[in-house]
C-alpha cells in the first residue's frame, strides 16, 4: 500500500455522544488496593478498588479495571476516575479491553500506562474498544517499550479490529457482526507517549461514527504516528484476494493538535482505506508527514456489499490546517494506487479500478517545510482536487500532482520560496498514454521558487491538458509590491509539449530571473490552443501562443 506501514504483513512499524460528567466523590476508604468501598458511588472506579497516586498499585488497579470492563461482562454506563487532588494519577500496567456501552470520564485525572512490550501486544492499545465507547476529560501518559517481537503496539487508544490481527477480541469480520463497529467519541483528551515506532491512536476496520474533538498528542520526538487508520476485512474467505473489505466512514476530527513526532519517519495523521472523512482544525509541529490519505492495498476493489459499495462518496476534506517544521511531504492524498505490490497482485485488477479512487478538498491552511528540501507541500493523485485559501512555504515543491489527477481547482494559494516549482502539474501516470487534465488556477501568489537551480523552474508548469484556465495570478516578486526582486523563479507559466487548450489571462508577472521569460510554450510552431490574454507586468514570451 502507499503508506509506509502495513498491518497486513506485520511490517507496520509505526503504526455517539459523550457521557455527562460525574461529580467528584469523597476520598476512598482506607484499605488495600482492590477492596471495594461502599462509601463511593458505583460510577466511581475507586468504588471497585482502584487507587490513585500509588505506582505500586498498578497491577491491582489493572486487575480490578479489567475485571470490571471486560467484554462480555455485566457493567455498562459511565465510569468516573475520581480526582480528589485535582491532579490524580492512576497507574496501570497492561492492555485493557472494554465491553460495549462504557463511557469514561477522567474528571481531569491522568491514566499512566507503563509496560515492557511483548509479542501478544501486537495491534493492540492500552485502552482497547470496538464500539459504543467514550473517553474524555483528562490525560493518558504512555511509557511503553516496544519489544518481544510485537509490532504496532503500545498505542494509547485502539479502536476496532481486523480478522485475527489482535488477540484481545474474537476474530472480527464486519459482515458477521450483529452490530457494526463504531459510535466512538474521544473528547478533551491529552496523550503523551514515548513509544518509538508506536501510535497515539490506532483505528482498524469498518468503523462508522467516530468523533474526536479537542485532542492533543505529544510524541516526545519518537512517536511514529499520531492518529492512524487502516481498512478491515468484511468477509473471511481463505483467499484474501476474494474477500470484501470494510472501510471506515463518517469520521469527524475537530481541533486536533499533534506535536513532536519522529521527524525522520513519522507521520502525524494517516487514513488508509477510509472515506467520507472530515478534519477541521489540525495543528502539527515537527513531523516528517503532516497528513496522508490513500486507498491502501484494498483500493476499494471489493468493498463490502450494501455498506461500502453502495452510495460511498470516497472523499476527504480538510479545513483550518497548520503545519510547522514538516521535514517531508506535508499533505499526501493518493487517489491512484497500483495493486502490483499488495495482496491483490494476483487478482488481475483492471486499470480502471486502480485510479479515480479518492477526491480531495482542502481550504484555509498554512504549511511550512522549514527550507529542509525534504518533500512537497501538497502531493496528490486524487481524481478531483479542490484547494482554496492557503499558504505553502519552503518545501522542495509547493503543489505537485500526477497525471491521474484529472480535474482540479486551485484558488487563492500563496506558494513562496520553494526550492523547485511552485505548482507542477504532470508526472507519473498509470494510464498510458496519460489522461489529460482540466481545471483552474486562480488568484494565487507564487514567487521566490526555484532556488535549487535559479532560472530553471517556473511558478506554474503544466503538461497533459485538454483545457485549462490560469487567471488572475501574481507571479514573481516585485520591489514595488514585495520589497525585493525575483532572483530565482525563471518562468511565470511554462507549458510542456502535451499542454493543450491552456488560456492564460489577466495574470500579473512581477518579475522573472534575468534571462527568463514570463510565458513559455514548448510548442514553437503550433500553439496547440494555448492562449495569452490581457497579460500585465512582465509580458515576455517564448514559443507559439495565440493572442487575445
Amino acid at each position: 500500500m502507499s503508506t509506509r506501514r502495513t498491518l497486513l504483513t506485520g511490517a507496520l512499524a509505526l503504526a455517539g455522544g459523550g457521557a455527562a460528567a460525574v461529580g467528584a466523590e469523597a476520598p476512598p476508604a482506607a484499605g488495600a488496593p482492590g477492596r471495594s468501598s461502599p462509601a463511593l458511588a458505583p460510577a466511581d472506579v475507586r468504588h471497585y478498588g482502584l487507587v490513585p497516586n500509588k505506582p505500586e498499585a498498578a497491577a491491582e488497579n489493572t486487575r480490578a479495571l479489567k475485571t470490571l470492563v471486560a467484554p462480555g461482562g455485566g457493567f455498562r454506563g459511565t465510569l468516573a476516575f475520581g480526582n480528589t487532588t485535582g491532579s490524580d494519577v492512576y497507574h496501570l500496567n497492561d492492555i485493557i479491553p472494554f465491553a460495549d456501552g462504557i463511557d469514561i470520564d477522567l474528571q481531569g485525572s491522568t491514566l499512566r500506562f507503563t509496560k515492557q512490550g511483548t509479542k501478544s501486544d501486537t495491534n493492540a492499545g492500552f485502552i482497547f474498544a470496538v464500539r459504543d465507547f467514550t473517553i474524555q476529560n483528562g490525560s493518558i501518559v504512555i511509557d511503553y517499550q516496544m519489544g518481544g517481537g510485537g509490532t504496532n503496539a503500545g498505542n494509547a487508544l485502539t479502536f476496532g479490529n481486523r480478522g485475527t490481527d489482535s488477540q484481545y477480541f474474537s476474530p472480527i469480520y464486519d459482515s458477521l457482526l450483529p452490530v457494526p463497529m463504531g459510535n466512538i467519541a474521544v473528547r478533551n483528551l491529552r496523550i503523551s507517549s514515548n513509544t518509538a515506532g508506536g501510535n497515539g491512536i490506532l483505528m482498524i476496520g469498518g468503523l462508522s461514527g467516530v468523533v474526536m474533538e479537542n485532542v492533543w498528542i505529544d510524541g516526545s520526538g519518537v512517536l511514529s504516528t499520531g492518529i492512524y487508520y487502516e481498512f478491515g476485512w468484511a468477509t473471511n474467505e481463505p483467499d484474501r484476494t476474494a474477500r470484501q473489505t470494510s472501510h471506515a466512514h463518517n469520521l469527524r476530527f475537530v481541533n486536533i493538535s499533534i506535536v513532536n513526532m519522529d521527524t525522520k519517519s513519522g507521520q502525524a495523521f494517516g487514513l488508509t482505506g477510509a472515506y467520507n472523512c472530515s478534519i477541521d482544525g489540525l495543528y502539527v509541529r515537527s513531523s516528517k508527514i503532516l497528513f496522508q490519505c490513500s486507498p491502501g492495498e484494498a483500493t476499494f476493489f471489493r468493498p463490502w456489499k450494501g455498506v461500502d459499495q453502495i452510495g460511498a462518496k470516497r472523499n476527504v476534506a480538510l479545513r483550518n490546517v497548520v503545519g510547522v517544521h514538516i521535514t517531508g511531504t506535508a499533505i499526501s492524498v493518493t487517489g491512484a494506487s497500483a495493486t502490483s505490490g499488495g495482496y491483490l497482485a494476483r487478482a488481475q485488477v483492471p486499470l480502471q479500478a486502480q485510479v479515480d479512487l479518492l477526491d480531495f478538498f482542502m481550504e484555509s491552511f498554512a504549511i511550512d517545510g522549514g527550507d529542509l528540501d525534504g518533500g512537497y507541500g501538497i502531493q496528490s493523485s486524487a481524481e478531483k482536487m479542490d484547494l482554496r485559501d492557503g499558504r505553502i512555504t519552503r518545501f522542495s515543491r509547493g503543489i505537485a500532482v500526477t497525471d491521474e489527477c484529472t480535474r482540479m481547482n486551485i484558488e487563492g494559494i500563496d506558494i513562496l520560496d520553494c526550492r523547485q516549482w511552485g505548482i507542477l502539474l504532470g508526472g507519473f501516470a498509470l494510464f498510458k498514454p496519460p489522461r489529460q487534465k482540466m481545471g483552474f488556477i486562480r488568484g494565487c501568489f507564487i514567487a521566490g521558487n526555484g532556488a535549487a537551480t535559479p532560472g530553471n523552474f517556473a511558478a506554474i508548469q503544466l503538461d497533459q491538458s485538454a483545457g485549462f484556465i490560469i487567471e488572475g495570478n501574481r507571479l514573481g516578486y516585485e520591489p514595488a509590491h514585495d520589497g525585493l526582486a525575483e532572483t530565482t523563479q525563471g518562468f511565470g507559466i511554462r507549458l510542456d509539449a502535451n499542454a493543450r487548450g491552456v488560456v492564460c489571462r489577466c495574470n500579473y508577472v512581477g518579475g522573472v530571473r534575468q534571462g527568463g521569460v514570463a510565458y513559455y510554450n514548448f510548442a514553437t510552431t503550433d500553439a496547440q490552443g494555448n492562449t495569452l490574454q490581457n497579460a500585465v507586468g512582465v509580458t515576455s514570451s517564448r514559443g507559439a501562443w495565440l493572442r487575445g
